[in-house]
């Protein structure tokens, strides 16, 4: 919709103008261009990228259903190609090797959440593989209900409500009925952390209704979250990620989405209707809306810069992140198209013809039914055709890894990528059991350099948060250094991941375990620096008491406090812990900047103003 023709509606029906006063063919002509421009976009990312990435693929497969849902047209032939690509972990010859090593490690709460939410927006049918990750993922959970993440871009990539909410959701989708009780226990237990955790951003209470939502929380808890959100809507009808920041199509879209499909909140109520008209006039002539990142500082937090397609440069993913939720709420302002609308065309699974019994009891059996198996004559030491062993699938359970040790196991057995039981076993949190055993039976805690991406047990422990798997690694000369190449592209040492995950008892553990604070990258950043970027304050402090150095500047001229002045989370915690602790206020960057320099710049005030009081100099 032309912003002309937008401002000829509000003079004709007036700002308090309900549904009906904006046509439906508009509405939908605009949603039209914007599933176009998704769907050539996430086709085109693929021309220099490999992986599954929620900007891109994640959430512009949920906006292709909603389009689906409500009539609007969809390229099922390109999306059939896009899913392929985008869901071959889930579904290729080689899927259940992965699922089990977990090779392709990168983000499990962000990164598995939204692709196995995203794989069931496509139909993707449930599979051995699908079950392993959400297994995992749902081990993953911390005790008091929450996810981590390791991602470090806001909005879209940074929140713990975020991560919580789309994991939760990945485990209720793909978790085996055999595993109910505990799908159930975890659900409940993301619910009550939802109930009892203060969001402070629009990304944190959008995530915290839609998580609720999904977790069958009762119809007062849902309502108080959607009043939550509308009482932060803008005169101009969107929504802002934060008070600093004005609005946006990622907030708004995100909000609209929220309320409607969860907050009980009619796409009729005029807030909602506002908030529709702001999206429309704000849209973009192809299709798109621009969203600004606040990814603004030389840190490496995003893959070296390409072009995916999409425009707006820098601004690319989050602006695609954006077009995707803003377009959503578009469509659910249409009509539904009768049937329940049109379907995707099927996702090729190649892998689940390579699932066999014995995998599936060894993964997901109890050790009466392994043994049996045994009893019949299965090979103790039976492996698919990449490797991945009987001892590997069952590593995470004690009593079947004592059962197959037992009867002959090889616990030095590596599957093609190098990848052991030992590994398997320390991905999941709670395996302490079978870690003792399998390192008393001579297990490898330091495998040799032909490891894929340089993995290790004790690097998979940490990421894992498992403390008490990490000091059994410890005793038996685990290598803290050792650095795994995430995705193959991103060098991290347990300290790196843990500090970049906000784990501040690991990150203490590690140091006491001898971990090198002052440890620095290949772009002379430490783990303070990291922790600074993911905003992680109890990781800072943690850092701090372990003896990081405040003031030293890394390969592009930023201090961990040049850093935090640079992005804004909506709080000043580490901001005041940095200069509390004795962060120099006045260091400058390569370009002459120091801290206050970059917060009136940008602008946020809040740091701003903490800076001042703190008698920094521009």
């Amino acid at each position: 919709m032309s912003k002309r023709w937008l401002w000829m509606l509000v003079a004709v029906f007036g700002v308090g103008a309900h549904a009906e006063s904006i046509p439906a063919e508009h509405v939908r002509a605009a949603a039209a261009k914007s599933i176009s421009l998704l769907q050539r976009t996430s086709k085109a990312f693929y021309k220099t990228q490999g992986c599954f990435s929620c900007h891109h693929q994640g959430l512009p497969t949920m906006a292709l259903r909603v389009a689906r849902e409500r009539g609007v047209a969809v390229d099922e032939a390109t999306a059939r190609e896009v899913a392929n690509r985008a869901f071959v972990l889930l579904t290729d010859r080689h899927s259940i090797d992965t699922a089990v090593q977990n090779s392709f490690l990168i983000d499990p709460s962000m990164s598995d959440g939204y692709m196995l939410s995203s794989a069931h927006d496509v139909g993707l049918a449930a599979n051995l593989t699908t079950a392993i990750y959400a297994r995992r993922l749902a081990n993953w959970q911390r005790a008091d209900g929450h996810w981590k993440t390791i991602d470090l871009r806001p909005p879209q990539s940074h929140s713990v409500f975020t991560a919580t909410a789309i994991a939760m959701r990945a485990v209720q989708l793909y978790m085996p009925e055999g595993l109910k009780a505990e799908r159930d226990e975890r659900v409940k237990r993301a619910k009550q952390w939802l109930l009892s955790t203060a969001p402070r951003t629009t990304e944190e209470r959008t995530s915290r209704l839609l998580g609720l939502a999904w977790a069958g929380d009762s119809e007062p808890d849902l309502r108080k979250a959607a009043e939550n959100l509308l009482a932060q809507q803008r005169p101009d009808g969107g929504w802002a990620p934060l008070p600093s920041r004005s609005s946006d199509a990622y907030a708004t879209g995100e909000v609209l989405v929220a309320l409607a499909r969860a907050g009980g909140i009619p796409t009729a109520h005029p807030a909602w209707q506002r908030g529709l008209r702001y999206l429309l006039g704000t849209q973009k002539e192809d299709g798109s809306w621009l969203v600004q990142t606040r990814l603004v500082s030389p840190a490496p937090v995003s893959p070296p810069y390409f072009e995916s397609g999409f425009p707006y440069g820098h601004s690319q993913f989050i602006s695609a992140a954006g077009t995707s939720w803003a377009v959503m709420a578009l469509l659910l302002a249409l009509p539904e198209a009768p049937n329940g609308g049109s379907k995707p065309l099927p996702v090729s699974d190649a892998g689940a013809h390579n699932a066999k019994p014995w995998m599936e009891t060894a993964l997901f059996g109890s050790g009466a039914e392994l043994k049996t198996l045994l009893d019949r004559g299965l090979d103790v030491n039976s492996k698919t055709d990449g490797g991945t062993s009987l001892l590997m699938m069952a590593a995470n359970d004690e009593e079947k890894v004592r059962l197959l040790i037992e009867r002959g196991a090889d616990v030095k057995a590596k599957a093609k990528t190098g990848f052991t039981a030992l590994m398997a076993a320390c991905l999941f949190r709670g395996t302490s059991g079978s870690v003792r055993l399998l390192l008393e039976k001579g297990a490898e805690v330091n495998p040799g350099k032909e490891i894929l991406f340089n993995a290790s047990p004790l690097f998979f422990a940490a990421f894992a948060g498992d403390r008490e798997n990490v000091a059994l690694l410890k005793e038996q000369r685990g290598d803290l250094q050792r650095r795994m190449m995430l995705l193959g592209q991103f060098p991290n040492s347990p300290l790196f991941m843990a500090a970049s995950q906000g784990d501040a008892a690991m990150v203490k553990g590690l140091l006491q375990h001898g971990a090198n604070v002052h440890e620095q990258d290949e772009f002379q950043m430490t783990a303070l620096d990291w922790a600074v970027l993911g905003n992680h304050a109890a990781a800072v402090r943690a850092l701090i008491q372990g003896g990081a150095k405040l003031n030293d500047a890394d390969k592009f001229g930023y201090t961990p406090l040049l850093y935090a002045a640079t992005i804004d989370f909506g709080d000043t915690e580490v901001v005041e812990t940095l200069l509390k602790a004795g962060a120099d206020p006045n260091i400058r960057n390569k370009e002459g900047k120091s801290a206050l320099a970059q917060a009136r710049r940008y602008p946020y005030p809040s740091i701003r103003r903490v800076l001042e009081a703190s008698g920094a100099s521009e």
